[in-house]
C-alpha cells in the first residue's frame, strides 16, 4: 500500500514538472524511480510479496504446461474470473468439471481425513479457498465442479484432506483422465462458452 503511495507521488510530481519544466522532466523521473528500486529492495515485507508472487506465478505455469498436455478431448482455462477472485485452472473433460487450485511451498503437505497440515501445522484456509472457488464455478456453470489442490515443490502424504482431493502435478493427469464419464459433449460446448467470456 505504502508503495502504491509513493508511486503515484512520483508519477504526479513529474507530471507537474512536464508541465513546468520540461528539460527537468526525465532527469527527475529517473532519479525517482531509482529512489523507488531502492527503497523497495530495502522492503523486507515487500520482498516477500514479491517472492510469493513470483512462486505462485511459476507453480500455475508449470501445472498449466501439464494440463495442456491432457488429451484433445479436454479444454483447460487458465485463470478464470470469479468475480474478485481467479481460478488458477479449469478442466472439463469426459470426467467432469475440475477447479485446480495451486500452490507453489516448498513444504511437507499432509492430506488427512481431519484436514490439511502444512509443516505439522492445520491450514484450513487453502482447503476454504478451493471449495469456495468450486462453489462459485458451480454457480456460474450450472453443473457439478470438482475442486482439487495441487501442490507443485512439496513432499505431499496422503491424497484427501477431507473430501478434497490433494495431488502433486505428476498425479495430476492421471487424476483427471481416470474418472468415469460423467460430461456429455453438448453440455461441455455449453460451458466452454461460458469459460471463455470469463478467461483473461
Amino acid at each position: 500500500m505504502a508503495f502504491g503511495v509513493l508511486l503515484g507521488t512520483v508519477l504526479g510530481v513529474w507530471l507537474v514538472f512536464r508541465l513546468t519544466f520540461p528539460w527537468l522532466a526525465l532527469p527527475m523521473l529517473l532519479f525517482a524511480l531509482g529512489y523507488f528500486v531502492k527503497m523497495a529492495a530495502e522492503d523486507r515485507e515487500f520482498q516477500r510479496a514479491v517472492h510469493a508472487k513470483i512462486k505462485g506465478y511459476s507453480g500455475e505455469r508449470a501445472v498449466g504446461r501439464v494440463l495442456e498436455a491432457l488429451p484433445e478431448h479436454f479444454r483447460v482455462f487458465h485463470d478464470v474470473d470469479l468475480d474478485g477472485e481467479n481460478a488458477d485452472h479449469v478442466v472439463v473433460g469426459p470426467s467432469g468439471v475440475f477447479s485446480v487450485e495451486v500452490k507453489h511451498y516448498a513444504a511437507r503437505v499432509v492430506a488427512k481425513p481431519n484436514g490439511l497440515f502444512v509443516n505439522g501445522r492445520r491450514n484450513n484456509r487453502i482447503v476454504r479457498q478451493a471449495w469456495r472457488q468450486a462453489h462459485k464455478l458451480q454457480e456460474m456453470l450450472g453443473i457439478e465442479v470438482q475442486p482439487i489442490l495441487v501442490f507443485v515443490g512439496a513432499r505431499v502424504e496422503g491424497d484427501r484432506a477431507g473430501k478434497l482431493p490433494v495431488l502433486t502435478v505428476e498425479a495430476l493427469p492421471g487424476f483427471l483422465q481416470d474418472g468415469p464419464r460423467r460430461l456429455e459433449y453438448s453440455v461441455a460446448r455449453r460451458i466452454f462458452e461460458v469459460l471463455k467470456a470469463r478467461t483473461r
